[in-house]
């Protein structure tokens, strides 16, 4: 009688212990669940939001009218170059440090790497907004007070185009280009859509991008595309975000004075 006894108890306390066990399981399984539930809420947002995030275009301002490029991030560090005053730098990730990590260009346009510190750059999209007007499928109208931009997008015919473009082979990998260029925003596909003209008029004066600096930015997002304007020294800059899903880039076009100065295109990330 008392060994029955003994193995009820024993069976009663077993039986117990795993359905204690397996709530912990499942408490457990659900909190990870949750927590990945989370993460791909929090994913799917960084994922929709995260092409607006990428305006890290900063101008150099500096009274003494450049700044030095350090090989490290502190003062003792060697200097290994020098950026004009009003140039523009792309910052590829701001830790909140004081001092940033970019890319720049000597006299001899020969590509280094190295950091400035913060207190010398100005974020462009902290410069005055001009807002946009319309946007669509055909394109991106911006205005403020006498400046107007505006930009045309259209379907891309291949069929019509194709003979523009090529491939290079490097090393492992091949490289597409149109018209002898590099093609971004395609991720080796075919474009879907190109910027037809972009217009810009300050004032009496109006500047139209030529073609040749436009006709390699494919699959515009012009949802996305941003203006602003610094009234200091009278410069514009067109900041585009664009993809068509892997192929992300970003690119700003500077006019100052009713002058087209140039372009940069970056990969953000």
């Amino acid at each position: 009688m008392k060994k029955l006894l003994l193995i009820l108890v024993l069976s009663f306390f077993f039986i117990s212990c795993e359905n204690k066990t397996k709530k912990v399981s499942e408490n457990i399984i659900t909190e990870r669940q949750k927590r990945e539930a989370k993460k791909t809420i929090d994913s799917n947002e960084i994922s929709e939001n995260c092409i607006m995030s990428f305006c890290n275009f900063a101008k150099i301002v500096d009274k003494d009218g450049y700044v030095n490029v350090r090989e490290k991030g502190n003062v003792s560090s060697n200097v290994i170059g020098k950026i004009k005053s009003g140039d523009v730098v792309y910052i590829f990730e701001d830790l909140q440090t004081e001092w940033l990590n970019v890319d720049f260009k000597d006299e001899n346009n020969r590509e280094f790497n190295g950091y400035i510190h913060r207190s010398r750059i100005k974020y462009i999209n902290t410069l005055e907004n001009i807002p946009s007007v319309i946007d669509d499928e055909n394109g991106v109208n911006f205005i403020l007070r006498d400046i107007v931009v505006e930009i045309k997008t259209d379907k891309f015919n291949y069929e019509q185009n194709k003979k523009y473009f090529s491939e290079m082979q490097r090393e492992d990998f091949v490289v597409q280009k149109y018209k002898g260029e590099k093609m971004w925003g395609t991720d080796g596909t075919v474009p879907k859509t190109y910027y037809k003209s972009i217009t810009i008029t300050i004032g009496k004066t109006t500047t139209k991008i030529l073609e040749k600096e436009i006709d390699d930015l494919f699959n515009p997002n012009n949802n996305y595309a941003e203006c602003y304007f610094d009234k200091i020294d009278n410069s514009l800059y067109l900041h585009l975000s664009n993809s068509d899903g892997a192929g992300s880039y970003v690119a700003l076009l500077e006019i100052k004075n009713g002058e087209y100065l140039g372009r940069q295109v970056e990969i953000p990330f």
